[in-house]
């Protein structure tokens, strides 16, 4: 895994953006990384008759430049003091908001994306997914989603969560990778359907290969879960073992396939107050094969 240096953080200047700003700058203090703030115009189609002018164009311009400097310069609340060990910068852009994200998660420097999500919401948010879920389904890097209520809390331990079929030696690296630079401990917990044969469907790993040093740069557990409730059992989890991130491996999905797939990741995300990465596996796979 790459050194976490530049982390973007997307806006709508909203309450719920600000929040995920100020988890960030303390997410970038431990890191030493740098902080972009993104928002992205979306691009006004004009209807019949209207016209969109250069005075327009110059207005809504000059709005974004001055709501982006406000949203910058409001810090906030910090619960930990901070020594500037991280510079925040400015980006605007045009277009789709999704496929502007989407696209510059692809870039080589951004390593990593933090956006608030609102956690629970309406039904009609749940059946076409919120900006935040669709970049988290989408984006090629890691992606930190921030529930609306939730306050930074040092990371002192990552649950990742998966099945055998996620559990791969790169994934896990990845994971493992991350924690390292967070100094967190990582519990890997293995989800298990209550009716599955589990002994079918175990994939072996090699932990000695993996942690050969006997000081990794971090501690981990590793645990099963067995039952029905998927995510009601993580959830427990997360609260009993005090949980500050939960970490999971996801695939790309189109639209369609997100609005007909029950997803763990994504429920999940609607019902918690922990902070979650989701990383893609299909991304790391790719990786893998170019190496």
């Amino acid at each position: 895994m790459k050194k976490i240096n530049n982390i973007f953080v997307p806006t709508d200047f909203s309450v719920t953006a600000q929040n995920a700003y100020h988890y960030a700058i303390q997410l970038a203090e431990t890191l030493g990384a740098t902080i972009t703030v993104v928002h992205v115009n979306e691009t006004i189609l004009p209807g019949a008759g209207s016209i969109v002018t250069p005075i327009a164009e110059l207005e809504i311009s000059s709005l974004t430049q001055e709501s982006m400097e406000q949203f910058i310069g409001d810090k906030g609340a910090v619960r930990e003091p901070v020594q500037m060990n991280y510079q925040v910068k400015s980006l605007v852009l045009r277009g789709n908001v999704t496929d502007s994200l989407v696209a510059l998660s692809k870039a080589e420097d951004t390593d990593m994306m933090v956006i608030g999500t609102t956690g629970l919401q309406d039904f009609v948010t749940k059946l076409t997914g919120s900006i935040s879920q669709d970049l988290a389904n989408q984006a090629h890097c890691p992606v930190i989603m921030v529930p609306r209520d939730t306050s930074w809390h040092k990371i002192d331990k990552i649950m990742y969560a998966s099945n055998y079929d996620s559990a791969t030696p790169a994934m896990i690296e990845e994971v493992a990778g991350i924690a390292r630079a967070l100094k967190a401990t990582i519990h890997f917990v293995h989800i298990q359907d209550a009716a599955s044969n589990s002994s079918s469907e175990k994939v072996d790993i090699s932990w000695n290969e993996l942690f050969p040093s006997a000081d990794p740069g971090h501690g981990f557990e590793i645990h099963t879960i067995v039952g029905n409730d998927v995510i009601g059992e993580l959830s427990a989890y997360a609260e009993k073992h005090e949980i500050h991130m939960m970490a999971f491996v996801s695939k790309h999905r189109s639209f369609w396939q997100n609005l007909w797939h029950t997803s763990v990741t994504e429920n999940i995300a609607l019902s918690t107050n922990t902070p979650l990465m989701v990383i893609h596996l299909d991304d790391l796979e790719t990786v893998s094969k170019d190496v």
